[in-house]
């Protein structure tokens, strides 16, 4: 749990990752829009892991990048709400 914490603020406050990881969501959404997503998982085009075994559904994966990006910016909404002693002295 505190590695995938981790790499939800990782990507929400990296300005370099949160760009790649934003475009990459993008692309998926225009994907799934237009119905194409699921010939890209079937033909191997797109590969979609998670944990140990491949996801072959596009419906999950849509869900799963929505899930990531709540997630995401849930992570960084506390973490930047959270006031350290260096904020509180001043």
């Amino acid at each position: 749990m505190e590695c995938a914490e981790y790499n939800n603020v990782l990507f929400g406050i990296c300005e370099e990752l949160s760009a790649t990881a934003k475009l990459e969501q993008e692309q998926l959404a225009k994907l799934a829009d237009v119905g194409e997503l699921q010939a890209q998982l079937d033909s191997g085009a797109l590969v979609v892991v998670d944990g140990a075994s491949c996801v072959t559904d596009a419906t999950v994966v849509s869900k799963s990048v929505e899930e990531f990006d709540a997630q995401r910016d849930k992570a960084v909404d506390t973490i930047m709400a959270t006031k350290t002693s260096l904020d509180r002295k001043k």
